[in-house]
């Protein structure tokens, strides 16, 4: 028997207060770390009461991975569907704009970058995890490209290993220090006109044969 109205509105409260606690311990973590972040700090960034966090969250690590699972759902469900959107479209074509939609990805979530370089430099089973669950299937996917732009003859700049990593930091540095970025370039990183001139620019330092001899003249 379907739900009442009234029966309906806590547990859309509680989801949206769930959905708050994930966001703001995402940024949080993605700014101190694990171990700098706090229930209390995150529960005033999301604008509860910190009392309100056990109902939901039992544990820290708990709070972390639901926000892990958030970012990375994002980033796989946006890819998912640009990659099934591009079905029957030739590799180079379709790598390229993959490429594209990446660093857009990157501007728009500047926190997948922050929070993979704080989980990434202390090691332990919280790692361990991520990369089990949410890295390695990525990594995966990406040398299974590499692979097969090899096999239609196009030579990689570098080794599949060091490109995955060149590739990230080049992509997602310019939103990880966006102030600095600002401050010495004099530009915004995160203005339309720059995020679409760094997703070109990585694509032609990367991979110059993905541009088009039409696209290299204009």
């Amino acid at each position: 028997m379907p739900k009442s109205t009234s029966e309906r509105r806590p547990q859309r409260r509680s989801q949206e207060t769930r959905d708050r606690l994930v966001d703001a311990a995402l940024r949080e973590f993605a700014e101190r770390g694990f171990d700098g972040a706090s229930t209390r700090t995150i529960a005033a960034r999301a604008e509860i009461a910190q009392s309100a966090v056990p109902y939901h969250f039992n544990t820290k690590e708990a709070l972390w991975r639901a926000a892990a699972d958030r970012i990375f759902g994002s980033f796989k469900e946006q890819f998912a569907g640009r990659s099934s959107g591009l079905a029957g479209v030739d590799l180079r074509t379709r790598t390229r704009l993959m490429l594209l939609d990446y660093v857009r990805f990157a501007a728009a979530h500047p926190e997948l970058h922050s929070f993979m370089l704080q989980a990434g430099t202390g090691g332990g089973d919280r790692l361990e995890w991520l990369i089990e669950t949410h890295v390695q299937p990525s990594v995966d996917q990406l040398r299974t490209v590499f692979a097969q732009l090899e096999a239609s003859s196009m030579a990689l700049p570098v080794r599949p290993d060091h490109l995955f990593y060149m590739l990230i930091g080049a992509v997602a540095t310019p939103y990880a220090l966006a102030a600095e970025f600002e401050l010495t370039m004099g530009e915004d990183p995160f203005s339309k006109s720059m995020v679409e001139a760094h997703a070109e620019a990585v694509v032609r330092l990367f991979f110059p044969e993905l541009v088009s001899s039409e696209e290299d003249s204009a």
